[in-house]
């Protein structure tokens, strides 16, 4: 006799047999109990997880000698042919195959005989997706209303390709992939059985490589019996995948940043004929184990991975020092590249570009950082003078502001920042003035308003040096000719402004801004000596500018190139 794969040899004979899809069983065992099979029923899923196999269970089920019972003896006559596919009255179609009307047509013939010899005559047809419209068309009165003595079974792995005028007429079960726990565990009763004496570590990884396919998982097994596989690194070589000690060796040189190990020992798997396509998708599963662990702790991942508890411990403690955001960032760099390494021509190429990515995370900086120094930044400008010093944990107060303001940020204030100035429309009229105030006398109580309004737009107005009246509803206010004061300049700062003012002193105002001119710079002690203060160069200005050095020092960033603009420009052009 012919060998037997151990796909066909540990196929399940009965319900009790089938594994990880006991939502299926329980429910079909219960229609069985009760005498309420529908008469046409689709299983969908991925491959090699039991759907045909369930299918010919069933069918036993309904015409077992001693049944309908919920199990089949798989001892009469009947149960052993339908086992060995020799039942006459149990039909199995391949729909890749018969997939035209002529077949359908046949089968609408046959099924107004009674059944040889069984209870029911029943028809499973395999892959039903691949049915042309017309023969899906063909079947509908049948299997809308079908003979007494006859039941439907569809299989597929594609079912959203099913007309749904077929879908309506049946009951719909999902199949779902086994879990790599489910999986090895099955896997190393099927291995002890055998005697073939494989590790659970080696186990665990044909269920790894199956992914969540029993079929695939026992052809897997299959192939490394025929190996002679007696050791985790036999099963690694006899399936041409990289070993978890190479995976873990890749994944320490990568949080190392030694591109020069991770690109040796890329280019080692590559020489031995390992598929890069398993080895990317191995280290981006070690990488999720990882994650998993830093972010719940070993106890919690031991249900969450297909890990042993000291094999997680010795994980944890080995790459305790990475960041989890570190880990992240690898595991988006590898995902998102996945897709290319499939497609590209090179594939070794590919891989090593994205290591290499890897091995660089140390020198970006991330989003969270950015963000926090950018706030700084602004927390600087709306509140710090130009002469104070900028402490680690405190950025002094401004002459102009009553309170001193820290570099933590206030849930507000932040909001605010994000918002972009968005200004706020509850407010109280009751403490607007009368209409016929002076603007000139209430600007400081204006200035109050806006910073209630936005924070950071009345923080510009510090800014303002003197307000003046120019006729009815016309005021032209002088500021500093600082940035604060060239930002008054701003058309949209400046259509705020009159808004706000407008709502202020009820009546429309129209504000103008103008930058006081700096007079020249008095002479040194000893006028008479020739010798006078010289204004710094503008470009040296600019860099000594406090805002530009804080930026400097929250970013760690360096001056690479300087560009005069605005006021520096023209101060520039006027000294030549």
């Amino acid at each position: 006799m012919s060998y037997l794969v151990l796909a066909r040899k540990w196929r399940p004979q009965s319900f009790g047999e089938v594994i990880g899809q006991g939502h299926v069983t329980r429910t079909l065992q219960n229609a069985l109990g009760a005498n309420k099979v529908a008469h046409a029923l689709l299983f969908s899923g991925p491959r090699g997880v039991g759907k045909t196999s369930v299918a010919r269970i069933l069918a036993k089920s309904l015409n077992c000698e001693s049944g309908p019972a919920k199990d089949p003896c798989n001892s009469c006559t009947i149960c052993e042919q339908i086992t060995a596919g020799s039942c006459v009255d149990v039909n199995e179609i391949d729909g890749a195959s018969n997939r035209g009307i002529d077949e359908i047509r046949q089968l609408r013939e046959e099924i107004r005989f009674q059944p040889v010899q069984c209870r029911f005559r029943i028809y499973i047809i395999d892959e039903v997706h691949m049915l042309t419209n017309e023969a899906f068309n063909a079947l509908l009165k049948t299997l809308e209303e079908p003979p007494a003595h006859a039941y439907f079974i569809f299989a597929t792995t594609e079912p959203r390709k099913i007309p749904e005028t077929i879908h309506s007429r049946c009951q719909h079960y999902e199949f779902r992939r086994l879990s790599e726990t489910d999986l090895a565990a099955h896997l190393d009763r099927i291995v002890a059985k055998e005697g073939l004496g494989l590790p659970t570590e080696a186990t665990q990884l044909l269920a790894r490589q199956a992914q969540g396919s029993v079929r695939d998982s026992l052809s897997l097994l299959d192939q490394v019996a025929a190996f002679g596989a007696e050791s985790y690194e036999d099963v690694c070589q006899a399936l041409g995948v990289a070993g978890l000690a190479t995976i873990e060796e890749l994944a320490d040189a990568i949080f190392a940043s030694d591109v020069s190990k991770a690109l040796s020992i890329l280019n080692g798997v590559y020489e031995m004929g390992i598929d890069l396509h398993h080895l990317a998708r191995d280290l981006l599963g070690f990488l999720r184990d990882l994650a998993v662990i830093k972010k719940v702790g070993v106890k919690n991942a031991a249900t969450l991975t297909s890990l042993s508890r000291e094999r997680l411990e010795e994980m944890g403690k080995g790459l305790a020092k990475v960041p989890f955001n570190t880990l992240l960032q690898a595991m988006d760099v590898l995902s998102s590249g996945m897709d290319e390494l499939y497609r590209s021509l090179t594939p070794k190429t590919c891989l090593e570009i994205l290591v290499m990515k890897m091995c660089s995370l140390q020198e970006f900086v991330h989003i969270d950082k950015v963000l926090e120094g950018l706030e700084r930044l602004l927390l600087l400008y709306e509140g710090a003078d130009a002469k104070d010093a900028v402490t680690k944990d405190t950025i002094r107060k401004d002459a102009s502001l009553k309170e001193p303001l820290n570099t933590q940020v206030r849930p507000e204030t932040s909001s605010e920042i994000h918002e972009g100035c968005a200004l706020k429309q509850q407010d109280d009229p009751a403490s607007y003035p009368e209409a016929e105030t002076d603007p000139e006398k209430m600007w400081p109580e204006f200035v109050k308003f806006v910073k209630k309004q936005s924070p950071s737009l009345g923080s510009v107005l510090d800014a303002c040096l003197e307000v003046k009246s120019r006729g009815d509803d016309q005021l032209e206010v002088i500021c500093t000719a600082d940035v604060r004061g060239e930002m008054l300049l701003g058309r949209e700062r400046t259509s705020q402004i009159n808004s706000l003012a407008s709502r202020f002193f009820r009546r429309p105002l129209n504000i103008s801004f103008r930058l006081k001119r700096e007079e020249a710079a008095p002479l040194e002690n000893g006028a008479g000596n020739g010798n006078s203060t010289q204004r710094p160069n503008p470009r040296d200005e600019l860099i000594q500018n406090p805002l530009v050095q804080e930026t400097i020092n929250i970013f760690q960033a360096r001056i690479s190139n300087v560009t005069l603009f605005g006021r520096y420009k023209k101060n520039k052009r006027q000294r030549s």
